[in-house]
């Protein structure tokens, strides 16, 4: 074996370890944190989801005030989990103990996949292994959503897919990342946002074979077009889902707040979204979850335009706490979140002046991402599923101010650091 061999393989193994470590740790912060009241049952649309599935078998009554039939306001492959779980383990204490802990695997395993997806960004884990830090004390436990599932698998998917398009080219690997894409959606739909821009920067950016691009979404739109079609045989149209008018209607209206936790201090939420509001849900039943969702898009609208100074009060306070959320719960998670926010800044800054193209994928997707969040009440769980993308850039910057520009590491500009690794690499 020569030598650089040897120092590669030297490299993978310390790398390994950290992954590994940085996994343990993960796990470890989260089992400390079920010390703390964990919110999983009545009242979370996908555990109600998850549970009419496990025991009547059909996806339907999301709400607590009210059953109200077959629904696609909420995406389904989360609830068919905790359906899974809820067969598998029966006893109402196993059943919440065992998607407690699924949530900490999740979030232990975003931990170890923030240095390798550093590696695929920066050439370096350093950042990853930063950021994956700040990940530890900011992350929380929230089972009875898909958020940090949803997390990890967008980290996953951009390592895979990096791995497989371009590189592989055999219908086989193309078909696993399509579908692997395909699972995020039903994952979360908004994931779309920023696993599409994705896969255009490495079409654009690493030569990806168009046609592998197009049979990638054409695996998507298969997917999307069962989905909506399952819909439009049970709600009588091809939607993907229908929660938009119930949630801006509940967001924005005479005693709206910006945010979840504000609102439902004084009942406001409550008594504008049919999961609380028994009059909400009987509307809803009675003109269909599609109707609804569309009478509830215009009364929302409606109610914009007659109040637009009070709209835009409370998109303003939204889009402040979709970065930096309130403090009232769990004041030292969301403080870590805002240390992130604002070390990500100059990062993205130094990137840009440092030239790193994957620059030229976060920042589109930071900017698109929380366009829809910022018209609905904030809530920490929209910020998980792209706060990885904050967390690298602080890492970065963190690197950046850390270490010497002489020694090893991302403070070399990427063709230097690329050169550098070349002649190591050699020697």
């Amino acid at each position: 074996m020569n030598t650089a061999a040897k120092y590669r393989r030297t490299i993978d193994k310390r790398n390994e370890e950290i992954y590994f470590g940085l996994f343990a740790l993960g796990a470890l912060a989260g089992l400390l944190q079920l010390a703390s009241p964990v919110q999983f049952g009545l009242g979370f649309e996908m555990v109600a989801l998850g549970r009419n599935l496990a025991e009547k078998g059909s996806y339907a009554n999301p709400f607590w005030v009210l059953n109200t039939g077959f629904t696609a306001a909420n995406p389904p492959l989360y609830p068919i989990f905790l359906a899974v779980l809820i067969k598998v383990f029966r006893i109402p204490s196993l059943i919440v103990l065992a998607v407690t802990i699924s949530n900490v695997v999740a979030n232990a395993f975003i931990a170890a996949l923030l240095p390798r997806v550093s590696g695929l960004f920066y050439g370096n884990v350093k950042p990853g292994i930063v950021a994956s830090l700040f990940w530890l004390v900011s992350a929380q436990l929230m089972p009875s959503w898909d958020a940090s599932f949803t997390a990890a698998g967008l980290l996953l998917f951009c390592l895979i897919s990096a791995s497989r398009l371009g590189i592989v080219t055999n219908s086989v690997s193309t078909l696993f990342v399509g579908l692997f894409l395909s699972l995020l959606f039903l994952s979360n739909p908004s994931s779309l946002l920023i696993s599409i821009p994705w896969i255009l920067y490495l079409t654009l950016n690493r030569k990806v074979p168009w046609g592998q691009t197009l049979a990638l979404i054409a695996t998507l739109l298969a997917t999307i077009s069962i989905w909506g079609g399952r819909n439009h045989v049970q709600l009588g149209a091809f939607v993907v889902r229908t929660n938009l008018g119930m949630t801006l209607y509940a967001s924005n209206n005479d005693c709206a707040e910006s945010s979840m936790i504000a609102d439902e201090s004084h009942n406001c939420f409550q008594s504008h979204h049919p999961n609380v509001s028994l009059s909400e849900a009987l509307l809803l039943n009675m003109v269909g979850e599609v109707e609804y969702d569309r009478r509830r898009t215009a009364d929302a609208g409606t109610w914009i335009k007659t109040h637009p100074d009070k709209f835009r009060a409370l998109t303003m306070d939204r889009i402040r706490e979709f970065w930096f959320p309130r403090l009232q719960e769990r004041p030292f998670k969301a403080s870590a979140i805002w240390v992130v926010t604002i070390l990500s800044i100059p990062g993205l800054i130094v990137m840009i002046c440092r030239r790193e193209r994957i620059t030229l994928f976060v920042i589109p997707v930071l900017l698109l991402y929380p366009l829809m969040y910022y018209v609905v009440v904030s809530d920490v769980r929209y910020r998980y599923p792209v706060l990885w993308l904050s967390l690298l850039p602080a890492g970065y910057f963190i690197c950046c101010v850390c270490c010497n520009e002489t020694s090893e590491g991302i403070f070399l500009r990427p063709k230097l650091r690329m050169a550098k690794w070349k002649q190591k690499s050699s020697e």
